[in-house]
């Protein structure tokens, strides 16, 4: 495995301050490659995708899909949520970004992509393509949980970057609420790539000639997912009814409770239960349609 699906020189990502600083990069031309306003402009033409594979959003919210979509029939059946391409143009018109989402579920170079990189980071990995018209910003200020690597394919973007906040206040939404003035601002051309850690606010806003970036988001196992997974297995073992008395002493239940909650955890393995929780899933399946007829590789469906 290597690092160029995100780097043209691989050895950039050594320079990563992983979930502290961002960082301005050189993007692989391979995955740029993979995109362009011509591709974007077939997928909805053509009806390729359908929604909630593709969203359009404003600064404010999502776009009800009624506005953007149409049903069509299909001999005695119907398929909702087909692309309206008119309706979508006067959307993006009136200042909406074009979102595509886990991009890596339905287009296969996307998908094996996504399959490498999962291996390379035991990471969780997400693409999204974020298609926005001249001058706008049709998403507004926010964070994502997860560390994003933003690939400009073409047009240019202005990005407004906000330090990661101390404390826990910023988990509360995703929606980032601040008139400050960014900390950084960085301008990406076709073929730069931005790496923003999860918690980082940010802004972008699309150049003169409008704006395609892919967003690679990378999620680690979480601490939290750590204790989630611990927490199911204990209260897998404790039964149901049990429960504090409606009289008499309440509080020595609570501690005994807790005091063999300290006793499974002093004996839990950590090894085996990052095991457990520590799975990132590669999205491809080679299992075949028809028996004995095998699929092509995740590795050769590059193109």
């Amino acid at each position: 495995m290597a690092w160029s699906d995100i780097f043209a020189d691989p050895a950039e990502h050594e320079r990563i301050d992983w979930g502290r600083s961002s960082a301005r990069f050189t993007a692989s031309p391979d995955t740029t490659a993979l995109l362009s306003f011509q591709r974007i402009d077939d997928w909805i033409r053509y009806g390729h995708v359908r929604y909630p594979q593709f969203q359009l959003n404003t600064p404010s919210g999502g776009v009800p899909p009624t506005m953007f979509t149409v049903t069509r029939p299909y001999l005695a059946l119907s398929m909702p949520g087909y692309p309206d391409t008119d309706a979508i143009a006067a959307q993006l018109e009136q200042g909406a970004t074009l979102r595509f989402v886990n991009i890596e579920d339905w287009y296969a170079p996307m998908a094996a992509l996504a399959d490498r990189l999962t291996r390379l980071l035991n990471a969780t990995i997400a693409t999204y393509a974020f298609y926005t018209p001249p001058g706008d910003d049709g998403v507004g200020a926010h964070f994502d949980s997860a560390d994003v690597f933003a690939l400009q394919i073409e047009g240019t973007k202005t990005w407004h970057l906000w330090d990661i906040p101390d404390g826990t206040a910023w988990q509360e939404s995703q929606t980032l609420r601040t008139d400050r003035a960014p900390d950084q601002v960085v301008e990406l051309q076709p073929g730069d790539g931005l790496y923003i850690p999860a918690g980082m606010g940010h802004r972008a806003f699309a150049g003169p000639e409008g704006t395609l970036h892919l967003s690679i988001a990378v999620r680690p196992t979480s601490h939290r997912e750590i204790v989630r997974r611990w927490a199911e297995d204990l209260l897998a073992a404790i039964p149901r009814l049990e429960r504090l008395p409606i009289h008499g002493d309440r509080v020595l239940p609570v501690t005994e409770l807790l005091n063999a909650i300290a006793a499974a955890a002093a004996k839990t393995d950590p090894t085996e239960l990052l095991a457990r929780a520590d799975v990132h899933r590669p999205n491809t399946s080679d299992t075949p349609l028809i028996a004995g007829v095998l699929p092509r590789s995740a590795a050769s469906r590059d193109t």
